[in-house]
């Protein structure tokens, strides 16, 4: 295996043997704990050990994967094909692309099919992909499946695949949640006397991802757009990735290409073509830009590393879209940041999120302009690092000149990192409601005051 793994995630170890054994399971993990990989390792192990493959080119899969989303599909994808590397072909089927390139890959012949619940069953349907030596067959993000209203898709795939030439249908199944429609969904498809259940959130209330802090910034609406550009550029930074999630396609444009954000940003949403998407998702991880901006769209599935920074523009509608946003961040065991906006009013949307999620938010102000200051000195000297000394010699007569300019070395560069880094004017934002212009004060007396009207 190509992943170099050496220690395994509690939801992978308590997995490994019940797969290998060739039992049903059940598993519920936060997002981020590494549960794609707590199916991908064994059920390849066990392919690898006793498979024989077939020398034709018509081979029908023995893995069914499927999962909620085409981001999800094309990761979960991916995690296959860097463990199998040349030993396994590995077919990703979703919606929005055209049929003839997955149609080609199913006919060359896969061991493993990666899919959206409505392209597998289209590809059945039109005698495209065959069933019939299935082995395995994987449910990931159950409960999100089911609330997109795929329950009866997924039943129409599975029912008739349920008993193989290979004996019952090995199945697994992982869900953020045990609601009692993933419950019924899992009594369907797997034998209570060879299911395993394995849940490592249990009667912990924090349904969110442990390694991330949660931090919450009042503003108004107006000064929202400008105060993201400062957060990102005093938590985040020009060197740190970052996920900006807003509520609609036309806020997601315009803080993409306005000039709030201080570094380049590209935009992912409903209207972003699905080729334009993946070009932009892989720009992401591979570090051409890092600052993406984004609707729900993104939200679940996407298994980018190191991402520092998750912002949310407003209070979720609903907890989940909370959790699963806050999960871009905090993966794998790293430490992350969600800061979430909310306006005047909304405290109580607030407060749901901290009942229901678990979690408890930090209030936080303003970035102050010393945190600004020091936030954009520190990208600029990260950028200087990266100047080749070859090319400096070139630049020392210059550098003389403005250093006795600038009356000494000091003022000078000094100089030169505020410009670099944008930070030329001297603006003041408000501690308690972040209004640009606005100064804090804390007014302390002597005597108590006899009318308290003022304060």
């Amino acid at each position: 295996m190509g992943k170099g793994i050496e220690e395994l995630f509690p939801i992978q170890a308590r997995t490994l043997e019940h797969i290998l054994e060739g039992k049903d399971v059940v598993g519920r993990a936060r997002t981020g704990s590494g549960k794609t990989l707590a199916f991908v390792i064994p059920v390849v192990e066990k392919l690898l050990g006793d498979m024989a493959r077939p020398a034709v080119r018509s081979r029908a899969p023995q893995v069914l994967v499927m999962a909620p989303t085409r981001e999800l599909v094309m990761q979960i994808a991916r995690e296959y094909e860097a463990v199998v590397g040349d030993d396994l072909n590995v077919a990703a089927i979703y919606g929005g692309t055209p049929y003839a390139p997955q149609e080609t890959a199913l006919r060359r012949g896969v061991d493993i099919v990666v899919g959206t619940p409505g392209r597998v069953q289209d590809l059945i349907d039109k005698g495209t992909l065959s069933l019939r030596d299935l082995r395995f067959g994987v449910l990931d993000e159950a409960d999100r499946m089911l609330e997109m209203g795929f329950a009866e898709a997924v039943d129409a795939i599975l029912a008739p695949a349920l008993q193989t030439p290979h004996g019952k249908l090995q199945m697994v199944l992982f869900s953020a949640t045990m609601s009692p429609e993933v419950i019924a969904t899992a009594d369907k498809y797997m034998a209570g006397d060879n299911r395993a259940t394995i849940d490592i959130i249990g009667r912990q209330t924090n349904k969110t991802s442990e390694t991330v802090q949660h931090l919450a910034i009042k503003c108004p609406y107006r000064e929202r757009a400008a105060m993201i550009g400062d957060i990102v550029q005093v938590y985040g930074g020009l060197h740190g990735r970052t996920i900006i999630f807003t509520a609609t396609k036309n806020d997601a444009n315009e803080l993409a290409m306005g000039n709030d954000l201080k570094q380049e940003a590209k935009v992912l949403h409903g209207d972003i073509s699905q080729a334009q998407r993946e070009v932009t998702l892989q720009n992401f991880r591979d570090g051409t830009f890092n600052c993406l901006v984004a609707t729900d769209v993104a939200a679940r599935g996407l298994d980018i590393p190191q991402i520092d920074l998750v912002v949310q523009c407003e209070p979720p509608q609903d907890v989940d879209s909370y959790i699963h946003r806050a999960g871009r961040t905090g993966r794998a065991g790293r430490v992350g940041t969600c800061i979430c906006f909310y306006k005047p009013g909304q405290e109580w949307m607030m407060q749901q999120v901290e009942k229901r999620a678990g979690c408890k938010f930090k209030q936080i102000g303003a970035p102050t302009q010393d945190d600004i200051i020091k936030a954009a000195a520190s990208d600029a000297t990260r950028s200087l690092e990266s100047v080749p000394n070859a090319i400096l010699p070139l630049f020392h007569d210059v550098a003389q000149e403005f250093i006795d300019a600038k009356g000494g070395a000091i003022p000078a560069l000094a100089a030169a990192l505020a410009h670099i880094s944008g930070a030329t004017a001297i603006k003041t934002r408000s501690l308690l409601s972040s209004m640009s212009g606005f100064t804090a004060y804390k007014l302390t007396l002597d005597q108590p005051a006899r009318n308290k009207g003022f304060l």
